[in-house]
C-alpha cells in the first residue's frame, strides 16, 4: 500500500504537484536525514545534503522508471550526494544564530536517559565500517530489502549480507563485552 501510494505521489511530483512534493517531503526527510548522517557527521552539510536530494528527487521525478521502490529510489540519491559532498570537501561557513528562533530542544532529563540508554549501542556502532553502518541502518531502521540495500549501495545482493552478518558479529561481540 505504501508503494501504491509513493507511485503515485512520485507521478503527481513529476507532472509538478508541489502538494505531492510536500508529502514526499514529509514521509521521508526525517529518515533521509538520519540515514545521510551516516555519511555526514556535520549537521549543516547534512541539511545541505537532504535539501540537494529533494531538489533531485523534484527535478528528476518524471525520469523515475519504476525499477526499484520510490524510497530506495530517494535513498539512492541521498547516499550519491552524500558521498559527492565528502569527495569535494565542502567546507560550511555559518552565519550568525537566529537569537529569536523557539528552542524546541528535547528537556535536559529525556536527553539524559536516551543517552544512556543508547550511548553502549552508538558506541558500537561507531565503529563499524562505512559501508557496513549504512547497510545496518537501511535494513534495521528503513526496513528495506537486501535488494533495496544493493541498489542503494551500487553492490551485489551478497556483499550486503556479508556487511551485515559481518556488523552483527561485531556489535554482539562489543556489545557482550
Amino acid at each position: 500500500m505504501t508503494g501504491e501510494l509513493d507511485n503515485t505521489l512520485i507521478k503527481r511530483v513529476a507532472q509538478g504537484d508541489k502538494d505531492a512534493m510536500r508529502i514526499l517531503y514529509d514521509r521521508y526527510a526525517p529518515n533521509l536525514r538520519r540515514f545521510i548522517t551516516r555519511w555526514i557527521a556535520n549537521e549543516h552539510d547534512a541539511s545541505d545534503v537532504l535539501h540537494d536530494t529533494m531538489i533531485d528527487v523534484w527535478r528528476t521525478a518524471e525520469r523515475f522508471a519504476g525499477r526499484s521502490s520510490v524510497k530506495s529510489w530517494m535513498f539512492s540519491i541521498a547516499r550519491n550526494k552524500a558521498i559527492d559532498r565528502n569527495r569535494k570537501g565542502v567546507r560550511t561557513v555559518f552565519g550568525e544564530p537566529d537569537l529569536d528562533a523557539k528552542d524546541e530542544a528535547p528537556q535536559p532529563e529525556e536527553l539524559m536517559t536516551t543517552f544512556q540508554d543508547s550511548v553502549r549501542v552508538r558506541a558500537c556502532i561507531d565503529q563499524l565500517s562505512p559501508p557496513q553502518k549504512a547497510a545496518i541502518h537501511l535494513a534495521f531502521f528503513e526496513d528495506l530489502t537486501y535488494q533495496e540495500i544493493a541498489k542503494i549501495e551500487d553492490c551485489p545482493v551478497g556483499t550486503v549480507k556479508t556487511r551485515i552478518m559481518h556488523a552483527k558479529k561485531h556489535l554482539l561481540g562489543c556489545l557482550s563485552s
